[in-house]
């Protein structure tokens, strides 16, 4: 007598009771393994390529910042930017101060006084 519970088609029970039915069910298995082993592979296949390509690309594009000279100085200009936007008098001083002993140890590319007064005059600061 067969059990009425809604069972698997794959149980022992059944599988048991219709000897044909393993065959199916391992068949329906393993088709259904391999749509994912090659799923997972596919996509290791292709993470595998997008890595490749981009420690390609990041060799290719090399800059050495010590050699070449550079025609703006975005650091300094972002500075200047902040410096500008300080509402505090006694720290704006603090900060020039610190941009000046900078700028006499050349560690800014561009030259600093005409950066500051050309970003003051953009800026309409006086």
């Amino acid at each position: 007598m067969l059990n009425k519970r809604a069972t698997p088609v794959c149980t022992r029970n059944n599988i048991n009771n219709y000897g044909n039915k393993l065959l199916s069910c391992k068949r329906s298995q393993t088709s259904e393994a391999m749509t994912w082993i090659v799923a997972t592979l596919i996509i290791i296949v292709l993470l595998g390529i997008s890595i490749y390509a981009a420690s390609f690309l990041s060799k290719l594009k090399i800059i050495n910042y010590e050699k070449e000279k550079r025609s703006q100085d975005l650091v300094m200009e972002e500075s200047l930017f902040a410096y500008f936007l300080i509402q505090d008098s006694s720290v704006q001083e603090k900060v020039f101060e610190n941009f000046k002993k900078m700028s006499q140890e050349e560690k800014f590319y561009s030259d600093f006084n005409s950066k500051f007064q050309q970003i003051k005059f953009n800026l309409n600061k006086k």
